[in-house]
């Protein structure tokens, strides 16, 4: 019985030896605040320097809209790689492109029922609109890793985000490790903010992040 116990003990000892190191620690959660604008929702929240992740996007799905002559959503977050579908669902013709380093893009004009596809394969902001209609406007914001969230109406994020990674099919993102993060703010009418934040090895932590009106800086330099 001895000798069983000592050999069944020894098997546990090398199945941890051989499990991974790495221990993944929870999520960052907080509030965004505002000054001159309405309202603190699609502020997007983000760490431009996690460590890599493997992110699953064999069955994700991205997709920005138009209708009654909007695109929607306005913004719209989609991992490095991914490809984006652009339906008209107006009665309307429309023409989306765009003119920005991240990803430059003409469709020309097509028609209510038609779509188009394009590829992001580069980090950073690509602003869309039409050219037909002058007042839509929109954005794709490409990113180098899982770790970032929209807020919503009330300024809420949680980092990961859960809810927007299954609403668009986005599989294997796993909680954040621990360790100390830089952590940045983007929306096309606030200033940038950029703030620092130690995440425990034993749970989440939370952060109020408070903006005002001005020029956001890059995603990433």
């Amino acid at each position: 019985m001895r000798k069983i116990l000592a050999i069944t003990v020894l098997a546990i000892g090398v199945l941890f030896l051989y499990l991974p190191t790495q221990v993944f620690a929870g999520s960052l959660t907080g509030t965004v605040k505002v000054t001159g604008l309405r309202s603190p929702a699609n502020v997007l929240v983000y760490l431009p320097k996690a460590p890599a992740a493997p992110v699953d996007l064999s069955g994700a799905k991205f997709i920005m809209d138009q209708r009654y002559l909007t695109f929607v959503s306005h913004v719209l977050l989609v991992p490095v790689g991914s490809s984006v579908e652009f339906p008209n669902n107006d009665k309307v013709a429309h023409n989306v492109f765009s003119l920005s380093r991240t990803k430059t893009f003409n469709f020309g004009s097509y028609g209510p029922g038609q779509s188009k596809t394009v590829l992001f394969d580069k980090p950073g902001v690509v602003e869309l609109r039409c050219d037909v209609h002058a007042e839509m406007s929109a954005y794709i914001l490409v990113m180098e890793n899982p770790y970032w969230a929209l807020t919503d109406d009330n300024g809420h994020f949680k980092i990961p985000d859960r809810e927007y990674l299954k609403q668009h099919g986005i599989k294997g993102v796993k909680d954040l490790p621990p360790g100390s993060y830089v952590v940045k703010t983007w929306n096309e009418k606030l200033k940038t903010h950029e703030a620092t934040v130690e995440v425990p090895k034993d749970g989440d932590v939370s952060l109020q992040l408070d903006l005002t009106r001005g020029t956001p800086s890059a995603l990433y330099k």
